[in-house]
């Protein structure tokens, strides 16, 4: 696997998919081409840190969301289901829900979404 993750390439490839140009698939696809391996999303902020084998990049933080202090189950599962909004509409939602980090492993295909108390809901990426 290649290992070359670039601030540039990273940011067309997320460019890409926040303006709708690329599915979740092909989002996903484009970055395991560049060599990320999974990505860790901070709910609250939209920070993100994509890694590789061999490094890691971070995105500087979007917004500030207040995360609910009650984690609502099925209220996540529902923005889960979602995950075709815009990232900050599907991030705005997992904070309603009480979801603060997600993260998601592309060479697994899950992503695990963990609660403000520790919950956690684990999702196979249907890729």
């Amino acid at each position: 696997m290649n290992d070359n993750l670039t601030e540039n390439e990273l940011h067309k490839i997320i460019e890409r998919r926040s303006t709708g140009k690329t599915s979740f698939t092909e989002f996903l696809e484009e970055l395991s081409q560049i060599g990320v391996v999974r990505y860790d999303i901070n709910v609250a902020t939209g920070q993100a840190a994509y890694k590789g084998e061999h490094s890691e990049v971070k995105t500087d933080p979007q917004v500030e969301f207040v995360i609910s202090n009650d984690f609502n189950r099925n209220q996540a599962m529902q923005a889960i289901a979602n995950i075709t909004l815009p990232f900050l509409d599907f991030l705005r939602e997992l904070a309603a829900a009480g979801v603060t980090t997600y993260n998601v492993d592309i060479i697994e295909k899950k992503a695990t979404y963990a609660g403000i108390k520790g919950e956690q809901i684990v999702e196979p990426l249907q890729l």
